[in-house]
Order: structure tokens, then sequence, then C-alpha cells
């Protein structure tokens, strides 16, 4: 039978739901430590039964549970030592035969409290061999985590402060200290990340800080019953993190459990990738910085050219120039390839007023968002959007306007919207439109040309145009453009 565990979780107090996500964020090490499998075991509201609440397999030993038990129900009668627990309010055991294996079984049972009111249980399942022989490494595994066994049991664990992100495993190198902080054990793995650090023989009865570590982990985890999170750099950019856990009896600290790994590969990864980013935005930039010499170019060379078709062929080559300019600016402040369109946007619309004829009345409105972008996705569109803006403002109205004619306001909207389908933008104007008979796919008018081929062979959009009332431009680009 399976029973709904939500069901179970809702039964409980706000104060019980909150100590059940501070166990299993870290329980993981307590499996590691005992090498068993645990289970939590949850009353259901009928008070029946228990209902599986939560699993955790270790890292250092073979699962007794291979199948997922989360939502499992069992009877009062099936989980003797999980009633007992529950009820009394004290540690209990079982054993029981493993119907898969025919393995004898123990179950390890602690009950779990929040503001002194038992809520459920946290049960160890290891499998009885009575032959097999502790070396002192798994006998000071199982001694750490009966002593936390006994922390949850009196309540000091989860810790109530714990601000910690990812913590290391077991498996990655265990210290022991005493209430002295001088070492009591070292797995092997921890003393080869101390020789990272350079501590050449590591030593047992001996605190770290006289053996060239110097931690302030075990003594503010002493001041705060909590644990922290600190790293030490060694040698040749080596690095080990320590998860320093105090053990904590009788409201005091009375040893540390700490919890090492060497980060020395992740943080040179991390180097690696920054100075990759940093040599991207370089490039950004010398790219924007060499766009914009050509732009400035261009308008010099526009100004000694007397041919007005001329000069103003050099300066719509200018401001393309500097809208793609713009995308590499903004690549340039940002990490990765992402880029926020609202800033691109906004350039572009700042670079289309500057080309606006004195005595023109016009306002040009942004509508929507288009969210954040790949480069490559951002630099087309970014000329698409310059060209489009541009041919309203030189074709909205047209030519030999009379001055009375000159003071009508143009006005210009660009209308962005998103789906997780496709990207909708589109131009829309109140001037005269599109003439009769216009075909986009004959048009000679170079910067729609430039917009067509944009649209359908790099963004892979599709383009529609309505001529009446004013002009509206409608591009329609698929999210998905690989």
């Amino acid at each position: 039978m399976v029973a709904s565990v939500d069901e179970s979780l809702a039964n409980l107090p706000e104060v019980a739901r909150s100590y059940l996500v501070d166990l299993v964020r870290r329980w993981g090490f307590l499996s590691d430590l005992c090498f068993s499998d645990l289970l939590i075991y949850l009353p259901t509201p009928d008070s029946l039964g228990f209902v599986v609440g939560g699993q955790a397999r270790p890292a250092t030993a073979q699962t007794l549970h291979p199948g997922d038990l989360v939502g499992v129900y069992y009877d009062v009668e099936s989980v003797p030592a999980v009633a007992t627990a529950f009820r009394s309010g004290n540690f209990a055991f079982s054993e029981w035969v493993d119907p898969g294996s025919g393995h004898m079984v123990v179950s390890h049972c602690i009950p779990l409290r929040a503001e002194g009111l038992v809520f459920g249980v946290l049960a160890r399942d290891y499998m009885l061999n009575p032959q097999r022989i502790q070396g002192e490494l798994e006998s000071t595994y199982l001694n750490i985590f009966e002593r936390f066994a006994k922390m949850v049991l009196a309540g000091d664990y989860p810790y109530r402060r714990d601000e910690s992100g990812g913590i290391p495993r077991v498996g990655d190198g265990v210290i022991l200290l005493d209430g002295d902080r001088s070492v009591t054990f070292l797995s092997p793995n921890a003393v080869s990340a101390l020789h990272r650090l350079g501590c050449g023989s590591p030593l047992l009865a001996k605190p770290l800080s006289a053996q060239g570590i110097d931690l302030d982990g075990p003594l503010r985890s002493c001041e705060t019953l909590s644990p922290v999170l600190e790293e030490v750099e060694g040698p040749q950019d080596s690095a080990v993190t320590f998860y320093c856990m105090p053990l904590v009896a009788r409201g005091k600290a009375d040893g540390y459990l700490l919890l090492v790994q060497d980060v020395t590969n992740i943080r040179r990864n991390e180097r690696l990738l920054l100075s990759k980013d940093a040599t991207i935005r370089e490039v950004h930039h010398r790219v924007k910085n060499n766009l914009q010499t050509i732009s400035s170019l261009l308008r010099l060379q526009g100004r000694r050219v007397e041919s007005v078709v001329a000069k103003a062929a050099l300066g719509e080559a200018e401001r393309r120039i500097r809208s793609i300019a713009v995308v590499h600016e903004v690549l340039s402040r940002e990490i990765g390839e992402v880029v926020p369109m609202a800033e691109i946007v906004e350039a572009i619309v700042r670079l289309a007023r500057e080309s606006v004829q004195p005595g023109r009345n016009v306002e040009i409105e942004v509508m929507g968002y288009l969210g954040d972008l790949d480069a490559g996705f951002a630099t087309p569109l970014a000329v698409v959007l310059q060209e489009l803006l541009l041919n309203s403002l030189e074709h909205a109205a047209p030519e030999g306007l009379g001055e009375e004619d000159k003071e009508t306001d143009l006005r210009v909207e660009l209308r962005c919207s998103r789906t997780t389908e496709e990207l909708i933008v589109e131009v829309v104007d109140n001037g005269v439109g599109f003439p009769d008979g216009f075909n986009l796919e004959s048009t000679t008018s170079l910067g729609l040309l430039i917009v067509r081929d944009l649209v359908r062979s790099q963004l892979m959009g599709i383009l529609e145009i309505d001529r009446a009332p004013g002009a509206v431009v409608r591009i329609r680009i698929p999210m998905d453009l690989s």
C-alpha cells in the first residue's frame, strides 16, 4: 500500500516541517558515517501506521534498500521499533530478516523532536554480520554517527544555524578533533588533503594550528554551536575546504567533525573560466572599439564627399556599424554569451533619435520586452531593428513637406513580445504607409533588403508587412534556432 506523504506532512506543525527540511538537506553524510540506509517515518493522520517520508543511501557501502521506499505505508506491527521509538521518545532497536537476501537486518530507530514533541522517527537499517571485524576507520565513523544520533535525540541536530552551501562528503576526507581541538583521527583522504597544504606529516594528539594549518572554524563553531565552512589555500595554488561541525553534548561542544575536500582542481578550473570570460569580454571590447573607429572614418569620409547620394550611403553604413557595435559593447560588460536585449533596444532607439532631421516632431516608444538572448541572435536582430526604425523615420512621411506638414507628429512604436515558442517584434508608425503595389520580394530599398535577408537567413523568421493604416512591419522569430 502506498500512502500520501503530503497528507502526513500536512498533519505536522510548521516547526516540524522546517526541521525535516533542515535534516534532509544535510543527512547524506550521516548515511555515509554509519554505512547504512536512513529512512524517515512519519505517522499517518489516523495514527494506525507510518509512511516513509525520506530515504538516503550511503556512498560508503552497498544500499540495503535498492528500491524507492518514499510513500510506502507500514502498519504499526510491521515496524515495531519505529512504533516504540515514536511512543517512548527514546532509542529503539529491532532485528528482522530481509525477505530479498535472507540476511538479518537491524533497525536503529531515533525519535525526531520539534519543540519537545515527537513527530517522526529516523531509522538506520543495516545488515547484521557478527563475523565481520571492523577496522579503525569504520569503527571511528560509527562512533561519530552514534554521537550525532544522541544529538538528534537531544534536539541538538540539525543545527539551528547552518548557512553554508554544499558540503564535502565523508569519502572526501574526515578529521576528528577533541574538545581541546587536538587531532584524534585522520582518514587517508584527509591526510592527502593536508599534504596538499604543505603539511607533510600530520600528527595525532596535536592541534592543526601547531602543524601549520590555521583554522578558525572550530573556535567559531564552538562559540555558535553551528557549522562553519572555510577554505584554506596552500602552496602552488592548492586549496582545501573544511566543513567543521561541533559535536554537542549537554549544551556545549566537546569535539569537532571536519569534513575535508581537496578543491585544488575545482578552483583551478574556476580561475580558467574567469580568465576565459575576461578574455572574451576583452575581445568584445576591442571589436567594439574597432567598429567605432570604422564608424568614425565613415563619418569623416562622408563629410568630404560632395555627392548627396554617396553622403547618404556612407551615413547609412555608419549607422549600421554602430548598431553592431552596440551589441559588442554590452557583451564587453557581461559574463557569458547572453545579452540583455533591453539594453540593446535602448541603445538602438537612442541611435534612431539622433538621426531625426531638425524640425521634425518624432516620438519613438518601446512597448513590451524581449528578455535575454544569445549574442549570435542579438547581433542580426539589432541591425534589423535599426533598419526598421530608420525606415519609418525616413519614409513614413513623403518628401517635399510644407512647413505646416513638418509640425505634424510622427509616432513610431516598437512593440516586443515573447512566448516560449517565438519572439514577435513589430515596428508601427502613423505615416503614409507603403505605396500601392509594394512587393517585398522586388523592392529596391537596401534597408528592407537587409532586413529581409537577415530575418530569413540568420534569424530563421518570418517577415510580414501591413500597408494601412500607416505601416506595420512584423517579424516572427522562432525561439529554437538550432
